[in-house]
Parts: C-alpha cells; sequence; structure tokens
C-alpha cells in the first residue's frame, strides 16, 4: 500500500507519507477506519500529508470531493505538502472544498507551522444604527 502513517501522541499529529501511485478511494477509507479504531482521529488532533512522493494518480475535483466526504472531520486541520504543479493544482482544489481546515504547502515546515498555530476566531460583526437611521451598517471592531 502506499500509505505509511505514523501518530505521534505528543503533537496529536497523524503524519501520512503517500508515495507512487495515489491510493484508491476504499485504500483511504479503509486506512481511516483503522486510525479511527485505534483512537488517533479525535479533536485536537492535526494531519500532515506527505504527497510528494506521488508520481501517478493525482485525483480530479469529483475524487478529491469523494475523498474528503469519505475521510470527514476530525481533524480539524489537515496540511498537504506537495511537489509539483500538478499536485498543487490539485491541493488547491482540495482547499476550495474545505477552505479552514485544509492548506496545500510547498514545503513541510510551513504546512507543520500552520497545523500548530493557533485558529484565528473573527469577532462576529456588530451593527451600527446610529448614522444611517433604519438601515444597519455592518462595523469591524
Amino acid at each position: 500500500m502506499p500509505l505509511d502513517v505514523k501518530f505521534d501522541e505528543n503533537q496529536r499529529l497523524i503524519h501520512v507519507i503517500i508515495t507512487g501511485t495515489w491510493p484508491t478511494l476504499p485504500e483511504i477509507v479503509a486506512e481511516r477506519s483503522r486510525l479511527i479504531l485505534a483512537g488517533y482521529i479525535r479533536p485536537g488532533v492535526v494531519e500532515l500529508v506527505d504527497a510528494r512522493g506521488v508520481t501517478r494518480g493525482i485525483p480530479n475535483l469529483s475524487q478529491m470531493q469523494a475523498i474528503l466526504h469519505a475521510i470527514g472531520k476530525p481533524p480539524d486541520r489537515r496540511a498537504l505538502v506537495v511537489g509539483s504543479n500538478v499536485q498543487f493544482g490539485a491541493g488547491r482544489m482540495a482547499e476550495v472544498l474545505d477552505p479552514t481546515g485544509l492548506k496545500v504547502f510547498r514545503d513541510e515546515e510551513s504546512a507543520r507551522k500552520w497545523l500548530f498555530e493557533s485558529p484565528k476566531t473573527e469577532e462576529p460583526p456588530t451593527i451600527d444604527r446610529s448614522r444611517s437611521g433604519r438601515i444597519a451598517v455592518f462595523k469591524n471592531t
């Protein structure tokens, strides 16, 4: 199988290394099931997927949708490290499908930094009616 998975309990990190041909959806689902049963996939865990060794079978948009739907959440954050422009394009498609939970990178150091930084929480917008009468105006606080 082209998947090598390691779990670091101290960092709460699932590190997936994919080489050769991209795994099939059944292979991905079987590995996810194994990780869930082992207790590795749970809230508070992040995932680093290193696809730099993939040489064939880069998923297209519909395949990426099926993969993301099948693997679901958690983890809340997944970083995908790629090594080619084709892989980067596929990763960007995945970002569009999961814009807050997945990000594509070209180097592992940046990916790890993003995984472990504190998520930015946005304040909900406030409505200011003082200057506009009846029309609500959103303002950033």
